[in-house]
């Protein structure tokens, strides 16, 4: 965790994802890169539109500079950089990650009220698609506190037992925070285990998945989350199986409607 992007467009959400980047930054000795990004402005007045995009992008750098100096202030031992850039935000910032090798993105997310579902922001959820790096997303609520305690829900009827380098990094990233590392399986089918499920690393050490019940994969991990003191939850992201269901039935949303947990998705190996 060298290098940890921060993109921020100045909203006290923002502000809070960045704490708990600069919290992990202090702790592993990271770099953080705190970008913004700025749409361009539509005018059909060619020296006004100039005018216009200078306006922005000298306020947005100042504004980058006052957060950089607020930051220093408080962490003087935080390594800080200020990045600015015209684009859209979901595709600038995928062009930062693929330009540079960053080893984490933090960013903010937060539920609707009201009628309307929790949903994830476009541009959360688009990096957290398809960034090839691990992405946390933290809530509007989460507040930073040691990681101690590491959650990650699996598939075990789609080939995790082949996934020993997956397997491993996680294993790695909960080392690297010294925490306590919890795996479980959500029984939906509601299959007879006769037997506890393990999984034996290549080194020989052993895994334990803990069976949890629930007739839906959001309801099973909530109800994990609530019984166990958890400081963060692992997603692993691929193409099919339990994250495929994830991403496409909102399930990140019904989570975190009910739980104030921040998420690490990490990309399958």
């Amino acid at each position: 965790m060298k290098k940890i992007l921060v993109p921020t467009d100045f909203s006290p959400l923002s502000d809070n994802a960045l704490a708990f980047a600069c919290q992990i930054a202090l702790q592993k000795k990271s770099e953080i890169f705190l970008l913004n990004i700025q749409s361009l402005p539509a005018n059909d007045d060619a020296s006004m539109a100039i005018e216009l995009i200078k306006t922005i992008e000298e306020s947005a750098k100042e504004r980058l500079k006052i957060k950089k100096e607020e930051l220093k202030k408080i962490h003087n031992e935080l390594n800080i950089s200020a990045h600015f850039s015209f684009g859209i935000p979901s595709l600038t910032i995928q062009e930062y990650l693929e330009s540079k090798d960053y080893d984490l993105v933090v960013m903010g997310t937060k539920g609707a009220t009201g009628v309307d579902k929790f949903l994830f922001g476009s541009v959360a959820e688009s990096i957290s698609k398809h960034a090839s790096c691990p992405v946390i997303i933290v809530h509007a609520e989460n507040q930073y506190k040691p990681i101690e305690h590491i959650a990650v829900p699996i598939d075990i009827n789609y080939k995790f037992g082949e996934s020993h380098t997956m397997v491993q990094k996680i294993v790695e990233y909960s080392e690297m925070f010294k925490a306590d590392l919890n795996w479980f399986y959500v029984n939906t089918q509601k299959k007879d285990y006769q037997t506890d499920i393990h999984y034996f690393l290549e080194d020989g050490k052993k895994i334990d998945i803990e069976l949890v019940e629930g007739d839906t994969l959001e309801e099973g991990i909530e109800v994990y989350c609530q019984s166990h003191p958890i400081d963060l939850l692992i997603i692993l992201k691929r193409d099919y199986s339990l994250v495929h269901q994830l991403f496409h039935r909102n399930v990140f949303g019904e989570i975190l409607k009910f739980q104030s947990l921040p998420i690490m998705v990490v990309h399958y190996i």
